[in-house]
């Protein structure tokens, strides 16, 4: 009781924030983003509305506390502090701590923020809001430099997603990040990350994954399997099924595309570049496929995606050409050909082919 009185009258930590698409505005909130998403921010900030002996922030990550006990004598010290309304906890990441912040819902709160980054958590009678890393749209207002739209994409491309990430110098990027790795995950589960990064934009075989893994540590193939599935359940990997297959491999991204350039030196800028046009699709918020012949496909919206960097309008249009049987065969109305800076359109048959520039793509989605 004594640490969760020094807890309530600790200020609350200053941060860098700006508006971002998000806002939290239900009494009832559970956020669930990866690392480095900006959740802690966007709590804090959020905070601010209230007076000081109304609020109650508490951050389960930290050292210096039991979380256990915290939650176990939270529900007496709230009887005991009727004047704290507003409830934050932060950094959940169990269901035994689900389960005993339950026991504590029927106090006398008049609005409980919770956040974790483990997607399978749900509460009843909570609102979620899904918080994805940075966007590019995001991405530039954080930034806040008066570069030249090819400076500005050029920076994205350099720092990634991560909310912190947009506030630092270039040559500090990679080390916040892998700062960030080993602060909330262990030894293996980084090793298995950066075996992952050999299959950035590819299938991925979770057997020839062990298979490296083997001949570098002790590892049992359950063990692969059982972190590959937490660090998609973190936010850290998204794995695309294909689509009409779901039983096929299913190709690996990360959910910050910075993360490939702190995990390895190899270079590959064309599977690069298909990663940091996927994280763009997050603001669909619907499921997103592969095929065959096309990136991604969203059978919702009938568009198919390439992503060739590089590529010559009139080969693109060429290449169109040969692949609108498929898209027929889809039901895709819509091919969008996102590249560095080349443009273009033709139609054939009802079928639209675009040739949009990333950064003009990005800002239109």
């Amino acid at each position: 009781m004594d640490i969760l009185n020094h807890i309530y009258n600790l200020p609350l930590k200053s941060i860098k924030f700006i508006d971002r698409k998000f806002s939290i505005s239900s009494p009832k909130i559970l956020i669930i983003g990866p690392s480095g998403s900006g959740k802690t921010s966007l709590v804090i900030d959020s905070l601010k509305r209230f007076k000081n002996e109304e609020k109650l922030y508490i951050n389960l990550s930290d050292i210096r506390i039991n979380s256990e006990q915290i939650l176990d004598s939270l529900a007496d010290f709230l009887s005991e502090n009727r004047q704290i309304k507003t409830l934050a906890i932060d950094n959940i990441n169990s269901e035994i701590q689900v389960n005993k912040i339950t026991q504590i819902l029927d106090k006398n709160l008049e609005n409980i923020i919770l956040a974790t980054d483990k997607k399978s958590i749900n509460l009843p009678n909570f609102k979620i809001l899904n918080l994805n890393y940075l966007d590019y749209e995001e991405f530039i207002a954080f930034f806040r430099k008066n570069f030249d739209e090819d400076t500005l994409f050029s920076q994205f491309l350099s720092h990634g997603r991560s909310l912190a990430s947009a506030f630092l110098d270039t040559s500090e990027v990679t080390e916040s990040l892998q700062n960030s790795l080993k602060k909330n995950l262990n030894e293996i589960s980084i090793n298995i990350l950066r075996e992952c990064a050999i299959f950035q934009g590819q299938n991925l075989s979770a057997h020839e994954l062990y298979k490296n893994l083997k001949e570098k540590m002790k590892i049992s193939k359950d063990s692969v399997y059982g972190i590959l599935n937490e660090l998609e359940e973190r936010g850290y990997i998204s794995l695309v099924e294909k689509f009409n297959e779901p039983n096929s491999a299913k190709k690996l991204y990360f959910e910050d595309f910075g993360l490939r350039n702190a995990l390895s030196f190899k270079k590959d800028f064309a599977k690069f570049f298909v990663n940091v046009v996927f994280c763009e699709l997050f603001k669909f918020k619907e499921q997103v496929f592969y095929t065959k012949d096309f990136d991604f496909f969203l059978y919702k919206r009938k568009l198919a995606i390439l992503s060739i960097p590089f590529g010559d309008s009139d080969l693109i249009f060429l290449k169109f050409k040969k692949l609108h049987a498929n898209l027929k065969e889809l039901g895709a109305n819509r091919l969008q050909v996102i590249t560095m800076g080349n443009s273009g359109e033709l139609s054939i048959e009802g079928i639209k082919c675009e040739v949009v520039p990333f950064s003009r793509w990005a800002l239109g989605l």
